[in-house]
């Protein structure tokens, strides 16, 4: 869509629970385009499925307009995410706060973008704006949303993806990335390095992985204390047929429960833990890789440094440097 249009109208559509950090980011970097291109007809228009006024915190609370039937005169419709605890939460939300938005996303012409973060990415999957289309969304309900969508293609590892039809970003501040992605869209490159500029922004996260951390805490008592036991004995050469025996149960039996709880093979997890116990060494103490490794079970740091890359998308001294920079190798 050509930036000089008459107006370049943006939808932002906004219920209670809406994330604060999303909504003001979105008001201000709108705001910013505006200054930079005031021909373009830049203009962000706030909606939710009643109207009036929607608090996002205690104290701060936006005027919304009713949902219009349709969104045929905007740009695009951006979704911010919201706030859920668990996976059913957010599957309520859907059912509830979010079905009109939903219904009218369905209709979306296919010239105006969709553009969503967090888990605002499930309203544009929910609505099948990314049927047959690679998306992300929060890195830590990356199951859940393969598991509810599997006619999308999941790149959860991404910080942004843009499928043409629809730009999706993951967690929280990933917001920032897919709005100034979308004024690139719209209003050009030159307008995203204007606005990125005034916000000391630039786009540049690809990957998630840096900021994934592992789930800890699972409902099944005996994947708990499978979990609990691997991590107090990380510098060991632990097996999973030592563990099975350890929890009195059938290697069979463990792995169907674990996989169940976590997602993942006992062994898989136990590589992550490792992963894990590296990346805090990494970011609390001085210690060289090489002692790192030993600390976390293996004996080969070629080995493990790849693994380690792989997990992350970082080196270790790449990660050391972005997340420790007061303890420098």
């Amino acid at each position: 869509m050509d930036a000089n249009i008459a107006d370049m109208k943006i939808a932002l559509l906004i219920e209670r629970g809406s994330t604060l950090s999303s909504v003001a980011t979105t008001m201000d970097m709108l705001a910013l385009a505006k200054r930079f291109q005031p021909d373009a007809g830049w203009r962000l228009s706030l909606y939710s499925r009643s109207g009036g006024p929607i608090a996002l915190s205690d104290r701060l609370s936006v005027d919304t307009r009713p949902l219009p039937a349709n969104f045929d005169d905007c740009a695009a419709v951006v979704v911010p995410g919201f706030f859920a605890e668990t996976a059913a939460q957010v599957t309520e939300e859907l059912h509830t706060t979010w079905r009109q938005a939903i219904l009218r996303l369905r209709d979306l012409p296919e010239g105006v973008t969709a553009a969503a973060s967090c888990h605002g990415t499930f309203l544009l999957a929910e609505a099948g704006l990314l049927d047959g289309r690679t998306a992300t969304t929060a890195w830590w309900f990356a199951q859940t949303f393969r598991e509810r969508y599997p006619k999308v293609t999941p790149a959860t590892d991404l910080t942004l993806s843009d499928c043409g039809r629809a730009i999706t970003a993951g967690a929280m501040t990933a917001h920032t990335d897919l709005v100034l992605h979308l004024l690139r869209r719209l209003g050009g490159s030159a307008l995203a390095r204007n606005v990125g500029g005034i916000m000391l922004v630039d786009g540049a996260r690809f990957s998630q992985r840096p900021f994934m951390s592992l789930p800890r805490v699972f409902a099944d008592p005996l994947v708990q204390r499978a979990i609990d036991w691997m991590a107090g004995r990380l510098s060991q050469q632990l097996t999973v047929d030592a563990l099975a025996d350890r929890l009195h149960v059938s290697y069979r039996t463990l792995n169907r429960r674990f996989v169940g709880a976590t997602g993942m093979a006992p062994l898989a997890y136990l590589q992550a833990l490792r992963i894990e116990r590296a990346k805090e060494l990494l970011e609390s103490s001085r210690t060289d890789f090489d002692a790192i490794t030993a600390q976390v079970g293996y004996r080969d740091a070629a080995s493990f440094r790849r693994l380690f890359k792989r997990a992350t998308g970082l080196s270790p001294m790449q990660y050391r440097r972005r997340f420790a920079p007061c303890y420098p190798r």
